[in-house]
């Protein structure tokens, strides 16, 4: 949340954030005449806090001469959405790539086949050079997949914490 007053009449300062926000790329989702205004800004694939998808409220008080803005930005929720399902995906995926690697390295120390001893089987031989490349790949996809989550994680804090920078940025254009 982000507050400010500014040294300009409602009925002068309405109609300038409006236009602000709008020629910024911000969709206009409803307006109530000098009190309150909301938009739509960013893309589902934005990482950062100006270009992820977000609502923004802007809620205006008169004081007189002055107008007291309230901006008020939350991340929309279909953005959070492929967020946590990406996450969860690559968390299946991790799980299935250690499952993976252990059977198969099981398979060079045992030479008894697991459950995915038939990729790197041939005539009831395995090969044993496809076996620890199959091992090395798992391992290595494992640690990208962890990788992406711990970084999307961060995007996610980062952008939350900052969400409001676009607003001010704004905001920062009547001074």
């Amino acid at each position: 949340m982000l507050a400010r007053t500014i040294n300009l009449k409602i009925e002068e300062a309405y109609p300038k954030i409006k236009k602000a926000f709008v020629e910024k790329g911000c969709k206009l989702v409803s307006e109530e005449s000098l009190k309150q205004i909301c938009f739509k800004q960013g893309s589902l694939w934005g990482i950062s806090p100006k270009t992820a998808k977000k609502t923004i409220n802007v809620n205006l008080e008169n004081f007189g001469e002055k107008t007291g803005i309230i901006f008020f930005s939350k991340l929309a929720s279909d953005w959070k959405n492929i967020t946590l399902i990406g996450c969860s995906l690559a968390f299946v995926l991790i799980g299935l790539c250690v499952w993976m690697a252990t059977d198969l390295t099981r398979l060079i120390a045992t030479e008894v086949p697991g459950f995915w001893g038939w990729l790197v089987t041939v005539n009831g031989n395995f090969d044993l050079l496809a076996t620890q490349a199959f091992v090395n790949l798992t391992w290595g996809l494992a640690g990208f997949l962890s990788l992406v989550i711990v970084l999307e994680a961060a995007i996610v804090v980062y952008t939350q914490t900052k969400i409001d920078s676009f607003n001010e940025k704004i905001l920062n254009e009547f001074y």
